[in-house]
């Protein structure tokens, strides 16, 4: 059984560590097993699975780009090195933490492996510098890896990258769809629309928000729910002030995070999914596994995921109207919302199965401990 270390410096990214929960599960089947290092310890990693019997706390995973951390940062390195020498390979979730991935794994002389997610139209110079060191790179979609590609310039020669498509747990989400949803939306028996993702302004709820007069104006009635939870309490107010504003009181639930959106999103009639910027998110998956239709901005991976008019329907990013005219489409339309869902059910049992992830995540990591440290 070989083992890998898993770091994330965001371990309140509820997204990220169900992609990490789903790569556990198919661990043991691949020859594999998963340990863990986050910064700090968040409830959500108890309420996602991340099991805590294999988790580390180093604080300096989410420090070391600041002055304080910058001084600790030796130390913090050591102490990921003595932890990766009881590893076969060191896994960077995302760029975050790859630099003390790198250098912990030089001294550790164990192999690194980097997830890059972030879209790098405008890289920092550290991710540059650090993404161009990389010798295994895996990209969740064709657009990421396009976008880390040019950040660099190019990647370097024998660099081994590759695109990973996410895939999820179609039996386990339907199963745990059956539970039961807020009181809030079980009083409410007209048409609903949501989203579902960390409230912050890559996934932009706001332009649902700004949708949302149009959308209810045709049709009287709807109600917008927003799951997820808002990255700061200035985020939450400049928003709950929008939804006065435009007179959507009681019209606008925000359920904050919750450890089981799925009876939440099968409630949904329309999933709306309105981000500047996505890679290849993993709520529209999760979405399409309960057969959802999905109005969705044509951003990073997004069009790779749903094909626009089949599975899915496309919509220019940060367009308002857009968005409203293609949601009141699908609301007055429930045969089309059917075909949709039907159809996104069936591009997810094609094209992103949770064997494929798991065969494919599994297999960059055998191809890293082959090369070895170089």
């Amino acid at each position: 059984m070989r083992r890998a270390l898993v770091t994330l410096a965001h371990p309140q990214h509820a997204g990220m560590l169900r992609a990490l929960r789903v790569l556990d599960d198919a661990s043991a089947r691949h020859g594999w097993e998963l340990r863990y290092a986050f910064p700090s310890q968040t409830p959500l990693l108890a309420e996602v699975g991340i099991p805590v019997a294999r988790t580390t706390i180093l604080p300096g995973l989410a420090r070391w780009r600041r002055l304080g951390g910058a001084i600790a940062l030796p130390g913090d390195v050591l102490r990921l090195a003595r932890l990766a020498r009881e590893t076969d390979m060191l896994y960077s979730t995302t760029l975050s933490t790859f630099p003390l991935c790198f250098l912990a794994g030089r001294l550790a002389r164990v192999p690194q492996l980097v997830h890059v997610y972030s879209s790098y139209g405008s890289p920092r110079a550290y991710r540059k510098h650090w993404l161009g060191r990389a010798r295994h790179v895996v990209a969740p979609s064709l657009d990421s890896l396009e976008l880390a590609r040019k950040a660099v310039g190019g990647f370097r020669s024998g660099v081994r990258a590759r695109v990973v498509y996410n895939g999820v747990d179609v039996a386990r989400i339907v199963r745990e769809s059956e539970g039961q949803v807020p009181e809030t939306l079980r009083a409410h028996k007209a048409l609903r629309v949501g989203m579902v993702g960390n409230l912050d302004w890559r996934k932009n709820p706001g332009l649902l928000v700004e949708a949302a007069p149009a959308i209810r104006d045709a049709v009287p009635g709807v109600q917008f729910v927003l799951v997820g939870a808002f990255p700061d309490r200035d985020a939450e107010e400049a928003l709950r002030a929008r939804v006065a504003a435009l007179g959507l009181d009681g019209r606008v639930l925000v359920t904050g995070f919750l450890p089981n959106p799925f009876p939440v999103v099968r409630a949904l009639d329309v999933l709306a999914h309105p981000a500047l910027r996505d890679p290849f998110p993993l709520a529209l998956l999760e979405g399409m596994a309960l057969g959802r239709p999905i109005v969705a901005a044509a951003v990073g991976g997004i069009p790779e995921m749903l094909a626009d008019g089949e599975s899915g329907l496309l919509v220019p990013p940060s367009d308002a109207p857009a968005l409203a005219k293609s949601v009141i489409a699908l609301l007055r339309d429930a045969p089309r919302r059917r075909a949709l869902g039907a159809a996104a059910l069936d591009r997810l049992r094609t094209h992103f199965t949770l064997d494929g992830f798991g065969d494919a995540m599994f297999a960059a990591f055998d191809q890293a401990v082959a090369d070895g440290v170089a």
